[in-house]
């Protein structure tokens, strides 16, 4: 935000700079589950670019053979997981295909059942209804119950940058939770759009709190809780900026999209909100100037930056970045 910020990583160590994104990463290679393997591969079929000109034979073909062996359970919902990560274009092929071969596979009856049970996760259900209606099967989404799940939520906001954290429950007990923080820029090229995000670990809520809402009093910029339908409304005009901007989703809200689907695009509505859909997030995962791209270019060569009387001003990197050194020593 204005001046020199930093947040924390999970170990609490500063990982922020000038404008509160990222700037160092630790990543490990984990053991990989059947479900994993089997949607990595499907994935791998489905983003082809050459899907939209192959035959429904030669799709169906392939599918069948990724799919052999799969557990009803499994693969169905692979396959939901699967297309929701697909380009746009090969979401429109394949729903033309994959309803009828469910149904010959005997898989719709899966679908329908779990659809049915209420256990798949909400970013889901529209997509599997459809696929249901497409063969004949009308199944009701079930309700989504937010309030089972939503901890609470806070925001940081100086009119230049905002911060936005979201936690939700991760077990019936309510002793574990989880969450999503957002960064926010108002200055240009963002315009308000969603900068970055940062999904929180597993918890209790109160760790979280300390970690990422209560370090901020520290340095005189205390955040204000706010209502879930208040949280909602301020990330969905965020993404409605992402996709005025021309702004592509961060790598890590696409990482993260069915725990952003499950715990924030469900939270309750609010008057003012944009409407800002499943399909609206897929859409702006494949289209767009990279935001990783624009926050490097900003690090390393400058940033522009809206003034009060609305005119611009561009901010050498290497005077924006001063006294970091003297941030990360505090911090430490």
């Amino acid at each position: 935000m204005k001046g020199q910020v930093a947040h924390r990583d999970e170990s609490g160590a500063a990982w922020e700079s000038d404008d509160m994104s990222k700037s160092k990463k630790k990543h490990s290679s984990p053991n990989l589950p059947a479900q994993t393997l089997l949607r990595s591969r499907l994935e791998g079929l489905w983003q082809n670019p050459a899907l939209a000109g192959q035959s429904p034979e030669q799709i169906a073909a392939d599918l069948q053979a990724v799919m052999r062996g799969a557990k009803p359970e499994l693969a169905v919902s692979t396959a939901l997981q699967a297309f929701q990560a697909a380009p746009p274009e090969a979401q429109k092929r394949l729903e033309e295909i994959l309803p009828g071969w469910l149904e010959r596979e005997n898989l719709a009856e899966t679908l329908e059942r779990s659809l049915a049970d209420g256990a798949l996760p909400a970013a889901h259900q529209q997509t599997a209804a459809r696929w249901l209606a497409a063969v004949g099967r009308v199944v009701p989404l079930p309700s989504i119950r937010t309030a089972d799940t939503f901890h609470s939520a806070y925001e940081l906001d100086d009119g230049s940058q905002a911060v936005v954290v979201v936690l939700w429950h991760t077990d019936a007990r309510k002793t574990r939770a989880q969450g999503m923080e957002f960064l926010i820029d108002y200055n240009p090229p963002w315009d308000g759009a969603v900068k970055d995000i940062m999904f929180l670990p597993k918890k209790t809520a109160e760790t979280l709190v300390a970690r990422f809402v209560r370090i901020w009093d520290k340095r005189g910029q205390p955040m204000t809780p706010i209502g879930a339908a208040e949280a909602r409304r301020k990330l969905l005009t965020a993404l409605a900026s992402n996709r005025a901007s021309g702004i592509r989703l961060p790598r890590d809200l696409i990482l993260y999209r069915e725990q952003f689907f499950q715990h924030v695009l469900v939270l309750p509505e609010s008057p003012g909100a944009p409407l800002f859909t499943v399909e609206d997030f897929h859409a702006l995962s494949q289209a767009g100037e990279s935001p990783e791209a624009i926050s490097a270019f900003e690090q390393t060569v400058g940033r522009r930056i809206r003034m009060e009387d609305g005119k611009e001003l561009f901010i050498d990197a290497s005077i924006a970045n001063m006294g970091q050194d003297e941030w990360d020593d505090e911090e430490a």
